[in-house]
């Protein structure tokens, strides 16, 4: 007596995600490395021969800056492919089953941060250089009152600097949490974007009350969030674990046996 084989059906809906978090991994990872990338080529051509923090040395530099505007549309716009790259990166973390709170909240996160981004651009970007520029044509009995105009201008870009990298640390922890509960990108990378994370909050407050001091925890934040970038796409472009969902890897063995 012959005996057939059941026929086992795969759901396309099922399927489809295995696919999607594989696009959305090499999609969201490519950009977050791109993104950043750009962000460093692009400040490469910002004025910073001076002290950021020696107002009278700064703002003559720039005040004579020819490209100033066009240097911070191009790190804004670097910015959104950063923040962009981190959402479609948190879709392709997203669990299949349990609760996804984590990963909304981090969307929130990142959202809030792109917001910070534009304020802060446009602080920087066009505020402060009408004011610097203001200062470098003003009479001499009109100095001292447009520099300090301009430094109100800049103490307001300090704040609006240090809570972007507050919001942008807070979005990379909760990134590294999403990490941890993925099966997408290798765990060990988590505590590289932890790391990143707590450096951005630590350099968001040292921003907002001191200026633009650089020192370690900035370089340890833009170091670390690299490192990470650079680890996720390589991950995703070389295939690394297996997509998810996990639970289709069982029907297809089965397949293969009958």
């Amino acid at each position: 007596m012959h005996t057939q084989s059941p026929t086992i059906i795969i759901d396309p809906a099922v399927a489809r995600p295995t696919t999607t978090s594989r696009t959305a991994l090499r999609t969201g990872s490519t950009m977050l490395l791109g993104g950043l990338l750009a962000e460093y080529v692009v400040t490469s051509f910002h004025a910073a021969h001076e002290n950021p923090n020696d107002h009278h040395a700064v703002f003559a530099e720039y005040a004579a800056s020819g490209n100033w505007i066009a240097v911070h549309l191009g790190q804004f716009a670097a910015g959104l492919v950063v923040i962009a790259g981190i959402i479609t990166l948190l879709r392709a973390l997203r669990p299949t089953t349990g609760p996804v709170l984590v990963i909304r909240v981090a969307e929130g996160a990142a959202i809030l941060t792109a917001s910070i981004i534009a304020v802060l651009q446009g602080i920087d970007g066009f505020t402060l250089k009408h004011a610097v520029d203001s200062l470098a044509v003003s009479p001499p009995e009109m100095h001292d009152a447009a520099f300090h105009d301009a430094e109100i201008v800049r103490w307001i870009e300090w704040a609006a600097a240090g809570y972007f990298r507050i919001t942008l640390g807070v979005t990379v922890v909760l990134l590294s949490v999403a990490v941890v509960r993925s099966r997408a990108l290798p765990r060990w990378s988590a505590p590289v974007a932890l790391l990143a994370g707590l450096a951005f909050i630590a350099d968001g407050i040292t921003v907002g009350t001191d200026g633009f001091t650089g020192g370690v925890p900035n370089l340890v934040a833009w170091a670390a969030f690299i490192v990470f970038a650079v680890i996720a796409t390589i991950t995703a472009w070389r295939g690394g674990r297996r997509d998810r969902p996990a639970e289709l890897q069982p029907a297809q063995d089965r397949l293969s046996r009958n």
